[in-house]
């Protein structure tokens, strides 16, 4: 990783370069991807693409942010913005220069924010479903592992009112709630992360548990209280 920081610092000079995701965590498998999250100022902002012409290394994914909108959380993300901002607060490690992500206040997360991640969720189970009819069993694996378990994490934070940051997390207080039968559906997403394989039938299900379980029980819950923050 060394080589890679020193290369963005020497031809780009950023503000900021910081490690997210799993490998920042300690939740990370052998198959884990780098996540690498890089700032510049808006007067000299680089894109992925030019970053990907110097740095090409297998396993390592370059975000850049304009410095500026990052401070004030207004990132170019299909993910839950809040959701995504509170994650890079909370679990990111600065890897060189200013020391930004330590510094910043993880933003509050409201039952808005669940119902939009859920929504996101639920195109991310359809998604594993198309690839596997493609026969690209390798994402319909990481869709259906990650919409599963991050759909339950939405759960998790509106009934017990905490922010789990790993998998290992999600999956131990999931066992906090009364899920029924999709218990079973949780920790075979979470054993699909760890290297096992799904089945078919497991796509259908997770969407199912989407659409069904979790999201009728975010929108009772928006019905009765509005859009009350769960996570200061």
């Amino acid at each position: 990783m060394e080589d890679v920081v020193k290369l963005l610092n020497e031809h780009f000079k950023p503000i900021s370069i910081f490690l997210y995701g799993s490998r920042a965590r300690t939740d990370f498998t052998n198959r884990s991807d780098f996540e690498i999250g890089v700032l510049f100022p808006k007067d000299r902002y680089v894109g992925r693409r030019e970053i990907g012409k110097l740095v090409s290394k297998e396993g390592y994914n370059f975000y850049p942010f304009e410095y500026e909108d990052f401070l004030q959380g207004r990132i170019d993300t299909p993910f839950q913005k809040k959701i995504y901002m509170r994650e890079l607060v909370l679990a990111g490690k600065t890897l060189s220069g200013e020391k930004i992500i330590e510094k910043m206040k993880a933003p509050s997360i409201s039952m808005i924010d669940l119902i939009q991640d859920l929504r996101f969720n639920l195109g991310y189970a359809l998604a594993s479903v198309i690839s596997h009819r493609n026969g690209d069993k390798i994402s319909a694996s990481l869709e259906f592992y990650k919409s599963c378990l991050f759909a339950t994490r939405a759960l998790v934070i509106m009934k017990l009112g905490v922010f789990p940051l790993t998998y290992d997390e999600i999956l131990k207080n999931s066992k906090r709630l009364n899920l029924g039968e999709h218990s079973e559906l949780v920790l075979k997403a979470y054993k699909v992360r760890k290297g096992d394989n799904y089945e078919e039938k497991d796509l259908f299900q997770n969407i199912t548990y989407l659409n069904e379980f979790i999201e009728p029980l975010l929108l009772e819950a928006f019905g009765k209280e509005g859009n009350k923050v769960l996570i200061e």
